[in-house]
């Protein structure tokens, strides 16, 4: 048995979704990880959705998502989030 640690609970959502390979990921995340009603956190989870229902790569998707719409806030808190996806996505493929 491994033991997986993330330093977010947003990456340990994302490494169990590239797991789970499942149709219903999208009512899993929500399950496990409950977001904010916001713009930058609805962006994260239909991209995350995405990636992870094709098995997908992020290194593309991390800077991709900035039209220059967005606020400093909202900025940060994508960057962020997708760093942890990132960071999810390398254990996934490394240990695997």
């Amino acid at each position: 048995l491994r033991k997986y640690m993330f330093s977010t609970r947003a990456g340990g959502v994302v490494f169990a979704l590239f797991l789970l390979q499942d149709e219903k990921a999208a009512k899993v995340m929500d399950e496990l990880l409950p977001s904010p009603n916001n713009r930058a956190w609805k962006k994260w989870k239909t991209t995350v959705l995405d990636i992870t229902k094709r098995r997908g790569d992020f290194d593309s998707v991390i800077f991709e998502w900035d039209d220059g719409t967005w606020t400093d806030r909202e900025k940060r808190t994508l960057i962020s989030l997708f760093q942890d996806a990132l960071d999810a996505h390398g254990a996934f493929k490394k240990h695997l």
